[in-house]
């Protein structure tokens, strides 16, 4: 039964961009736990309420692999998880979020490895404002032309 309250536009949202302007108080720069949860909540890729650590966890094995320059497996990535966590993890639920982090293109897969962005950047910062700036780019073309048709319906 469809929701009779549904905007009927909502069905066009091909992605969605969310980019939170946070302060980066001198206590978050201090420990490496408190700087994921920081640029997580910032890009967008937790909610302000997460109680969940698993996606933090993974972002952060991801970055580490980055920065190594290596591209891992989704076995590499669970068993740096497990070792990092010092307990067994769920596969299903790490591929979920595996899943997530590559429908919003924050990641990509070739071959079987994952690597941040496109692969073409090495900064973690370069990547990140790379990646919003298309996206915020090809919403902005289009909603310029619906702005500019709305603008010129009022004359």
């Amino acid at each position: 039964m469809k929701n009779s309250n549904m905007i009927p536009e909502s069905r066009l949202i091909k992605s969605e961009l969310t980019l939170r302007e946070l302060s980066l108080p001198q206590d978050v720069l201090l420990a490496k736990k408190s700087l994921i949860r920081w640029v997580a909540l910032s890009l967008g890729m937790i909610l302000p309420n997460e109680s969940r650590t698993l996606i933090l966890d993974i972002i952060d094995v991801i970055f580490e692999y980055h920065v190594r320059g290596e591209e891992p497996t989704t076995k590499d990535i669970i068993a740096r998880l497990e070792q990092k966590t010092k307990s067994k993890q769920n596969p299903k639920a790490i591929y979920y979020h595996l899943q997530r982090l590559k429908d919003s293109e924050v990641i990509s897969r070739k071959k079987g490895r994952y690597f941040l962005g496109d692969g073409n950047d090495k900064s973690l910062s370069g990547i990140f404002k790379k990646l919003y700036m298309k996206k915020a780019d090809s919403a902005f073309s289009n909603i310029e032309a619906a702005l500019e048709k709305l603008e010129s319906g009022y004359r």
